[in-house]
């Protein structure tokens, strides 16, 4: 058996390689998709005082923050049985809707956007520079669009990578009228922007190079994410499950995911995959972000998401199955991020009433879920009568997705291998473009407790010691 590795796909947050496996004829036999890093905020979180959690979490990426930060409080409010004043709740979402806004926008147009938008340039020629020469004003608006997402995040959580402010019953961190209309301007402009953008580049670039590779990395799956009632939400709500056809699996609170979904480590990599419990093989495999909320949302909510979420919909049908079109499913998702921050930023009772219900800490145990940009997040934890954690459980999108990527990833390698040839070049970039699909957050996976092998190496080179492994 020979193996031809891709390591490491550019483009995504964190390290990630790709193994092809082939056997003696040159037939593709495996794929295989190695989360490379090694994190373990699961095991960092024991022996902490769970209040602390929701800043600590925010470390575990720096793309993809606020959806650690606000889960993990969701987690300490279920295990203490708290209700948040609706304050607090509108700013945890207007701050959530600020990371969508911008971490969307970084995808579609720094991530994904250069095989899009320039597929007249060699494969490796493909970048964001490029983007600009070709796109100077769009790139520009980009630039003010993901600005007035941070800014928004900022505004509320202090800092716009690493917030600080949602705490257990709450929020500790508001905004006065001023500042409300200062920021319902921003993002007045940045909505505009993204709107606009379906004209520029979405309807004729992009539709276009979804349609022209339809095929490619295409996957019948399951989906799992958040919903509020059939509404699109990334804060409020319950998890669905919807099987391959559409029909619904199950539809649950957090707080019985275990009952839900089964997580198992992939012995070749420090990541997870995730199953779904009692299903028989073809609906047990399940996939989370973009495109599981465009299939399990009847709606959006708002007027222009709506209409593109129909439109998609009514071309491709429901669900919805190509893997790039997780790329149109996202522009739906960032459209209804733009419009949903301008109902909330509207609204003027955010600048009013209480931020923090007050609470005694007490034994408990909780889960909590947000929409993250790449799909449903999910914490779990259990802490004894002095606040200290004693276990954590982090489920993240990527981890969900395990396996739509080596599935996807077979459809790319069978595409350019075959026995005696291999189309390097083509291979390449096919395999990018379906990770990059489902926009992987590698450090946000990598939390297995898998024993370690250390190797302490002589002068000459040669292994002395070695401490762990199995």
């Amino acid at each position: 058996m020979s193996q031809i590795e891709i390591d490491p796909v550019t483009r995504i947050e964190g390290h990630l390689n790709v193994r092809v496996q082939l056997d003696q004829k040159g037939k593709v036999t495996k794929t295989l998709a190695d989360f490379a890093e090694f994190r373990g905020f699961e095991k960092f979180l024991e022996g902490r005082l769970v209040h602390r959690a929701p800043i600590i979490v925010t470390r575990i990426c720096g793309v993809c923050p606020i959806p650690h930060h606000l889960a993990s409080a969701k987690a300490i409010d279920d295990g203490l049985g708290l209700e948040l004043p609706e304050r607090a709740e509108k700013l945890r979402e207007l701050m959530l809707m600020g990371e969508i806004l911008g971490d969307h926008t970084l995808h579609t147009f720094i991530l994904a956007g250069p095989d899009f938008l320039l597929p007249e340039l060699p494969f490796k020629q493909r970048d964001i520079i490029g983007v600009y020469r070709k796109f100077p004003e769009v790139v520009k608006q980009v630039v003010y669009t993901r600005a007035v997402g941070q800014k928004i995040i900022e505004t509320i959580g202090v800092q716009a990578v690493h917030p600080m402010t949602a705490v257990p019953g709450g929020i500790n961190r508001g905004f006065d009228e001023d500042t409300r209309k200062k920021l319902l301007g921003y993002l007045l402009e940045a909505k505009k922007n993204v709107i606009g953008w379906y004209d520029a580049v979405i309807a004729p670039i992009y539709e276009k190079f979804v349609d022209d590779n339809i095929e490619l990395g295409k996957v019948e799956s399951s989906y799992l994410g958040m919903s509020d009632s059939g509404t699109m939400s990334f804060y409020r709500g319950d998890i669905s499950i919807i099987d391959k056809t559409g029909a619904k699996i199950s539809e649950f609170k957090v707080g019985d995911y275990m009952n839900q979904i089964s997580e198992e480590p992939l012995p070749y990599s420090f990541g997870k995959s995730v199953t779904v419990k009692g299903q028989p093989k073809d609906k047990s495999f399940v996939r989370t972000g973009p495109l599981a909320r465009v299939n399990i949302s009847k709606k959006t909510g708002t007027e222009v998401a709506d209409k593109l979420l129909k439109e998609l919909k009514g071309k491709y049908g429901s669900p919805v199955h190509g893997t790039l079109q997780y790329d149109l499913a996202r522009y739906v998702c960032l459209v209804f991020a733009a419009e949903r921050l301008e109902q909330l930023l509207s609204d003027s009772s955010i600048t009013q009433g209480e931020l923090k219900t007050p609470f005694k800490m007490k034994a408990g145990e909780g889960a909590g879920s947000c929409e993250a940009a790449r799909g449903t997040v999910i914490h779990h934890y259990k802490w004894n009568d002095e606040g200290y954690i004693t276990k954590a459980n982090i489920i993240t999108p990527t981890v969900i997705n395990a396996n739509g990527f080596e599935a996807s990833l077979w459809s790319a390698a069978n595409r350019n291998v075959s026995p005696g040839k291999v189309n390097e070049d083509n291979l390449w970039h096919e395999v990018g473009l379906v990770i990059r699909a489902y926009d992987p957050c590698i450090s946000c996976a990598t939390h297995l407790e898998r024993a370690l092998k250390v190797e302490l190496l002589g002068a000459d080179g040669k292994v002395k010691r070695v401490i762990g492994g199995n």
